[in-house]
């Protein structure tokens, strides 16, 4: 009963409960145990999740994302510095156009031992390559999708672009070849036409029998650059960024 405890009881569970409140958290930091916990049963706030965490042993990983525009100038930068390099030319961006249609390739690799067509995408988690024309699947975050199988796409793109050269009267075997430009890519197989970016660059630097051959590599990649239209594409994007400058002097 109340009137059975003493003023001086009282006193002492209160400097107890005192001590035990400013104890506790240093004592918990010395021996990394919820001492809270294991006395009262009380946990402390996120304590439950990071216990069930642990309990997993999963640790929420950072999320990632499909591939940025930084990627891919980045990638064609280390494409233009490899051709420079071994005495070969690339045509960027390789939207060569044939009756109407434009092939899709980010570059055209010119080299004396053939021409190579990159086909770039930015996806990025596990990817798993599947039969032409079954789509392509993609673990990303948690989610399973799928995007339209890329080798069909090469395949595509290589008799667009064969065309537009055979009309144009452009020598030179032709290979096209999809890049996954995103560092996070991981494929899970790897088909003959199918690379992460690090993988195609090591292709570049030991395919010997790229460096050689009797392709005439200026005249290919001029004639090349004259199907992509290169020349008026530059022209064209001059004539907007002067049209823009204009318009903010017409503001000010």
């Amino acid at each position: 009963m109340m009137s059975d405890i003493s003023l001086e009881q009282i006193l002492m569970i209160a400097a107890i409960a005192v001590l035990l409140f400013v104890l506790l958290p240093i004592l918990e930091k010395r021996t990394g145990k919820n001492l809270t916990e294991m006395i009262f049963g009380v946990r402390r706030k996120g304590s439950r999740s990071a216990k069930k965490e642990e309990a997993s042993g999963k640790k929420q990983e950072p999320k990632v994302s499909n591939g940025t525009r930084s990627e891919l100038t980045s990638f064609v930068a280390q494409m233009l510095r490899f051709a420079a390099k071994n005495k070969m030319r690339l045509v960027a961006p390789g939207t060569v156009e044939y009756e109407g249609k434009e092939a899709r390739l980010t570059c055209l690799l010119v080299a004396p031992g053939g021409i190579i067509g990159v086909y770039c995408l930015g996806f990025g988690g596990d990817i798993k390559p599947a039969s032409s024309p079954h789509p392509w699947r993609q673990h990303i975050n948690g989610q399973d999708l799928t995007f339209a199988n890329p080798i069909q796409a090469c395949q595509e793109q290589h008799q667009l672009v064969t065309a537009a050269m055979k009309q144009a009267g452009v020598e030179g075997s032709l290979k096209v070849v999809t890049v996954f430009t995103n560092p996070k890519a991981n494929l899970q197989s790897f088909p003959s036409s199918a690379y992460t970016q690090q993988r195609f660059m090591d292709y570049l630097k030991e395919n010997e029998a790229l460096k050689q051959g009797s392709l005439d590599v200026e005249k290919t990649a001029l004639a090349l650059a004259d199907l992509a239209k290169i020349k008026e594409k530059k022209e064209s994007q001059k004539k907007k960024q002067q049209e823009r400058k204009q318009k903010k002097s017409v503001r000010k």
